[in-house]
């Protein structure tokens, strides 16, 4: 027997990259179909320690790791807001939100989240902005596909 699928909430991991920008896409088509709504999410990562901002939280400047913060969420709110706009294109109902990684990794916010709020579908590009993770399929796409509680689409 077969359960009949029911997408009401979609949730797209962003970060600006090319890859996530084509998640929107899918996401907002799929939507629009199906009459769901899109859940725009990116996530800030925590500053490492070994980085230059890193050593500066480290050893107390909390003043240069908030303005460093708030500029990577500035920066965030202005390629979010037109990653909306190519879903509300759509006439899907769209809402961004930007989170900062409090659990140790972007995929167990993605996660967390999605559960939290009820997520019918996660949708995430395969390979994004960070580094050395270029060279997998894509370490949150693959994390955020092991330990989601609904579907995962992983897209190119």
């Amino acid at each position: 027997m077969v359960n009949e699928v029911s997408i009401r909430k979609i949730l797209v991991a962003v970060d600006g990259s090319a890859p996530s920008e084509n998640a929107v896409g899918y996401a907002a088509r799929l939507a629009e179909v199906v009459k769901a709504e899109v859940l725009l999410m990116h996530v800030i990562e925590d500053i490492k320690m070994g980085g230059a901002i890193g050593l500066q939280a480290k050893y107390g400047n909390i003043s240069l790791v908030e303005g460093y913060n708030r500029a990577r969420k500035e920066s965030a709110l202005q390629w979010m807001a037109l990653l909306e706009a190519k879903a509300r294109d759509k006439k899907v109902k769209a809402k961004s939100e930007i989170l900062y990684d409090t659990s140790n990794s972007v995929t167990g916010t993605v996660v967390d989240y999605a559960k939290r709020n009820n997520v019918d579908l996660i949708v995430v590009g395969t390979r994004g902005h960070s580094k050395f993770k270029q060279l997998l399929v894509g370490s949150v796409a693959s994390g955020v596909s092991q330990h989601a509680h609904c579907p995962v689409l992983v897209v190119r």
